[in-house]
C-alpha cells in the first residue's frame, strides 16, 4: 500500500502559540495529531510528547514483532504516551494537569485502524462521499447524543472546548477504535478543532473533493484547509494531515 501525503501546522490567528503537534511516518502507514491542553508550556509539551511516542512505540513493535496487529499496537502506544505525560506533569509543577487529544492511524495491509481520545477528528473521503469516523469525545457531543442540542446549537454551546477524555491527565486513558477496510482512492483527513470548530464538513468536503478533482498534491490541500479556517477567524491552532491510498 503507497500514501501521498500532506501535514502542515498552524498557528491561527489569535493564538500566542502553537500547541498542536503531528507525526507522519508513510513508510510505517503511521499518522497522528495530537491538540495539547494545560497552560502556557503544557499543552505544547503534551501534544509533543504524545506524537512522539505514539510514533517511537508503533514503529518499535512493528520493527520487534512481526504478528503485530493495530487495533492491539495502537492501544499500547496510546497508553505509553499516557504514561510519559502523566508521570512528566507530576515531577514538574508547571505541567500540572497537561494533556492531549491523540488521533492516530495506522494501517496494515488492507486494514486501517484508529485510535482516538478527545475531539481531534478523522474524516474520510471515498466515491464522493464524505463521513467523520471518529467521535468526539466532548460534553456537547454528549449533550447531542442525549438529544438535549442539535448539532446547529453545538457550535455556539458555552461547553464547545470542554473534552471528557484526553492523554496524560490521569494514570490511565481509554483509546477509542475504530476499524475499517480500506480502497485504493481513499482520502484520510486527521484534524485539530482549530480546523472543524471553524469549517464545517461541507466545507471541508467541497475543498477535499475539489482538490482531489483537480488532482491536487495532499501538501496543497492541507494549506489551502488551513488558509480557510484562518479565514473564518483563525481561533485556534489548526493542523491537517492528509493522506490519500494509493
Amino acid at each position: 500500500m503507497e500514501f501521498i501525503v500532506g501535514a502542515t501546522t498552524d498557528q491561527g490567528r489569535k493564538r500566542k502559540q502553537n500547541q498542536d503537534s503531528y507525526r507522519v511516518v508513510p513508510e510505517f502507514g503511521f499518522f497522528i495529531v495530537a491538540d495539547g491542553m494545560g497552560g502556557h508550556q503544557g499543552g505544547e509539551t503534551a501534544s509533543q510528547l504524545a506524537a512522539e511516542t505514539v510514533s517511537e512505540h508503533v514503529k518499535k513493535i512493528i520493527q520487534e514483532n512481526k504478528s503485530w496487529t493495530p487495533n492491539l499496537t495502537l492501544p499500547q502506544a496510546i497508553q505509553a504516551a499516557n504514561q510519559a505525560i502523566y508521570q512528566l506533569s507530576a515531577s514538574e509543577p508547571k505541567l500540572h494537569g497537561m494533556g492531549t487529544t491523540t488521533t492516530a492511524l495506522l494501517f496494515r495491509e488492507r486494514t486501517l485502524c484508529i485510535g482516538q481520545v478527545g475531539d481531534s477528528r478523522c474524516y474520510l473521503l471515498r466515491s464522493h462521499g464524505f463521513w467523520q469516523i471518529t467521535r468526539d469525545h466532548s460534553l456537547v457531543e454528549q449533550k447531542i447524543r442525549a438529544g438535549i442540542i442539535s448539532r446547529a446549537q453545538a457550535k455556539t454551546d458555552q461547553m464547545k472546548n470542554i473534552i471528557t477524555r484526553s492523554v496524560g491527565f490521569e494514570p490511565q486513558v481509554e483509546t477509542e477504535l475504530f476499524t475499517l477496510e480500506v480502497q485504493s482512492g481513499d482520502t484520510f483527513l486527521i484534524c485539530s478543532d482549530g480546523l472543524s470548530g471553524l469549517v464545517d464538513d461541507s466545507g471541508l468536503f467541497q475543498i477535499i473533493e475539489e482538490s482531489n478533482t483537480r488532482g491536487t498534491h495532499p501538501q496543497q490541500i492541507t494549506e489551502a484547509l488551513i488558509q480557510e479556517a484562518n479565514t473564518k477567524g483563525g481561533d485556534d491552532n489548526i493542523t491537517s494531515v492528509v493522506v490519500q491510498v494509493k
